[in-house]
């Protein structure tokens, strides 16, 4: 790709702004996508993302978490269990932020909610900077959720079984697939297929040229609930706001938490004046009431969110593009954990 820095003009400060590489974000992220058969018929709710986890998270916390029942471990504990840093960790003072798990799960999208013996379905983990030494226990969780099933109890007050049929490592953005293991292989290769930051502006570029042949609208699938909190309150329309603020705090996060530390990033002065003349064309999304369990709660959660697509169009949308193309590979808004906030970009 042709670079775009040498055609910008730089601010006073030295940032290029007219150009979609003016802010390095230093992330990388790892997809794996995991393809189950069923052995016995396995029933979800809507929302399979949240019965996935739970099942994966009590399988992590019996297993290899001492401390598991505990109302709260104390802060040396959680330095050194993989399953705390995973699913309960907690942040300093200095840290700062929203707490970001270094994980997300993509649900299997598909209406299916019964799969009979035989009939196969997939779903992915994708992990933050880093994190391989988190990858033996989460496929591990995967396959004792499979042998100890997940989903609603049949007649028999057992769970559906599945097993895994292969594991992947996949590139969100460019769909690149690299083989980890099958059954006929010993031992999971561990794959490589990272998404950078490097990568991200060559989307953002190529999206950026065919939003020019399609009067700059661009189109938002909302492919799990999106849950956006904003000014306390949760936002039940799709409005673009919320979610580009939402999208920068989460990579933002992510960044100074798992990657290579927080950009120089103001929302004020570098994303808030360019999301302001994003204007709402069509909205085709409705709000989809779901809820779950939280283990950790303790109780009922309610999951529900924005789903279906909405266009939007802007006149210059360099600013924007890059976050945007970011919050597709980490999901956005609540949730995430479970499947939430899954979402894809499209010109036209």
């Amino acid at each position: 790709m042709t670079s775009l820095q040498s055609n910008s003009q730089l601010s006073p400060s030295g940032r290029s702004h007219a150009n979609l590489s003016s802010i390095h974000i230093p992330l990388s992220a790892y997809h794996f996508r995991f393809t189950v058969t069923a052995e016995t018929t396995i029933t979800f709710h809507d929302f399979k993302g949240s019965a996935l986890r739970g099942a994966m998270a009590g399988y992590l916390k019996r297993t290899y978490c001492p401390e598991w029942r505990a109302e709260r471990t104390d802060p040396l504990h959680q330095a050194v269990c993989p399953v705390c840093q995973l699913l309960s960790y907690e942040l300093t003072p200095e840290e700062g932020g929203d707490i970001r798990r270094p994980f997300a799960l993509r649900p299997p999208l598909t209406t299916q909610n019964v799969f009979t013996a035989g009939e196969s379905f997939d779903f992915g983990l994708t992990l933050f900077g880093n994190q391989f030494a988190y990858l033996p226990y989460l496929v591990l969780a995967v396959r004792a959720v499979g042998e100890d099933g997940v989903g609603v109890r049949g007649e028999n007050g057992r769970r559906g079984r599945f097993r895994i049929e292969r594991i992947d490592a996949v590139n969100l953005l460019s769909g690149a697939t690299q083989p980890m293991w099958t059954p006929a292989t010993a031992t999971v290769q561990v794959a490589t297929l990272p998404i950078t930051h490097e990568e991200v502006l060559q989307i953002a570029h190529a999206l950026k040229e065919r939003l020019q042949s399609n009067a700059m609208r661009l189109t938002i699938e909302f492919a799990t609930p999106m849950r956006l909190i904003q000014t306390g309150h949760i936002a039940k329309e799709a409005a673009f706001f919320p979610l580009m603020k939402q999208v920068v705090l989460r990579v933002l996060d992510l960044c100074a938490q798992h990657g290579e530390g927080r950009p120089d990033v103001m929302l004020k002065r570098d994303i808030f004046p360019a999301a302001d003349t994003v204007m709402l064309v069509a909205d085709e999304t409705r709000w989809w009431d779901v809820t779950g369990y939280s283990s950790r709660l303790g109780r009922e959660q309610w999951l529900g969110g924005l789903i279906g697509r909405a266009i939007y169009r802007a006149e210059n949308w360099d600013a924007l593009l890059p976050w945007l193309v970011w919050g597709e590979v980490v999901q956005v808004g609540k949730n995430v954990v479970k499947g939430c906030g899954v979402y894809r970009l499209s010109a036209g």
